[in-house]
């Protein structure tokens, strides 16, 4: 190939005329997408398909960490209401419901029902209280957890889960309680 000159070139508006031989050039400007662009755009929207697709699944262990994380606060809650006031409170759970408790007059322990906090709360559907412990020491469903206001509170594990897993509820003897993933032994 040889050297072209441009002087022959004629313009003709804003376009040059090329010679025969350079308008057959791999390197002209071609109009449309490439394989690679197809794909690329192809990987995006399945990308973006994807991530709505699982935004708008029901995710099964959410509701079970939502209800386990809730249930956490309210005893952490009861635990620090009962040291205030300096009267004892307690927490009872079986099957998909649970009370929180409190003295009357008479040293009695009654239900709390007015109460927004500690109201009576029942369990989304398929999600059950399981066994409940209190320093290793297993207790019967219905039985009640002191909530204690004059001494160092008791170490204490609830179960609680439904049929796509376990958690626990895990009061320690500082006041903390959390929630953890695992066994919980739950019964159907």
């Amino acid at each position: 190939m040889g050297f072209v000159s441009f002087r022959n070139i004629k313009r003709v508006g804003t376009k040059p005329d090329l010679p025969p031989h350079l308008a057959s050039c791999p390197l002209r400007p071609e109009s449309g997408f490439t394989l690679i662009e197809l794909m690329v755009v192809l990987v995006i929207i399945g990308i973006a398909l994807a991530m709505v697709t699982l935004q708008l699944m029901p995710d099964n262990r959410a509701a079970l960490r939502q209800e386990s994380d809730k249930l956490a606060l309210l005893l952490e809650n009861a635990q620090l209401q009962a040291q205030a006031s300096g009267r004892p409170l307690a927490w009872s759970g079986a099957a998909s419901h649970y009370y929180f408790w409190k003295k009357d007059d008479y040293n009695d322990w009654m239900r709390i029902e007015d109460d927004p906090l500690f109201r009576p709360r029942d369990l989304p559907d398929g999600i059950q209280i399981g066994q409940l412990r209190v320093e290793e020491i297993l207790l019967k469903p219905g039985d009640k957890l002191l909530l204690n206001a004059n001494s160092i509170p008791l170490p204490y594990t609830i179960g609680i889960g439904n049929q796509y897993g376990n958690m626990r509820i895990v009061g320690k003897s500082t006041g903390e309680v959390a929630t953890e993933s695992g066994e919980a032994h739950v019964q159907p």
